[in-house]
């Protein structure tokens, strides 16, 4: 019953997706899954020849679709990242506590890499705060969690909400190891697919 609510939800938004979110995929991914068929993306993706370091997992009757790989000259950010990481997988949630019905969904994340050292940590920093911007209209904050090593901020990670989504259609984060050799800024967004179709049910009226 659960999983024919969410499917009426999804029709009741006329199938529709943030501007918002739609432009980041397009200003941000290699790949936006919202401008074609999920299949044809998907192609496009796997055999995309400037992905190097390819590891896929195709769906089977036991393992859920699994896809990511590093463009080592890839950089949307303003600061040049020193290689990007993908990330496509398919999850599966439960709809109730009592683990009847199911409902998939994708996620597919860009994982950017700063150049080491401080400057390179202040960087990613400064693209979370253009990314914080960027989403404050059109979708809600689930909340800000700070992450410390010690009394040292080592990353922030936020999740955001719109209505009775039932899981975040977007999450940003950043982070920097104790030394400052590895410095990330990562966005992450999630999605349904529907008629061969990436969609999120959110108003079309959304920034």
């Amino acid at each position: 019953m659960k999983m024919k609510l969410i499917t009426i939800f999804l029709l009741s938004w006329q199938l529709s997706f943030s501007q918002s979110l739609y432009k980041s995929a397009e200003a941000y991914f290699p790949g936006n899954p919202f401008k074609t068929t999920f299949n044809k993306f998907l192609y496009s993706l796997i055999n995309d020849p400037l992905l190097l370091e390819k590891e896929v997992k195709k769906k089977t009757d036991t393992t859920l679709f699994y896809l990511q790989g590093i463009y080592p000259s890839y950089s949307p950010f303003f600061f040049p990242s020193t290689r990007c990481k993908i990330i496509l997988a398919e999850q599966e949630e439960y709809t109730d506590s009592l683990a009847v019905e199911t409902y998939n969904y994708f996620v597919y994340q860009l994982i950017g890499f700063a150049k080491p050292g401080e400057e390179g940590q202040k960087d990613i920093k400064e693209e979370f705060e253009k990314l914080k911007r960027r989403f404050k209209k059109g979708l809600e904050l689930a909340g800000e969690k700070e992450l410390k090593r010690g009394n040292e901020q080592s990353g922030s990670i936020i999740n955001y909400i719109y209505k009775e989504m039932p899981f975040y259609p977007l999450t940003i984060a950043w982070v920097s190891s104790a030394d400052h050799t590895e410095n990330i800024i990562a966005l992450t967004i999630r999605f349904f697919i529907n008629d061969n179709k990436a969609y999120l049910p959110i108003s079309p009226d959304s920034p």
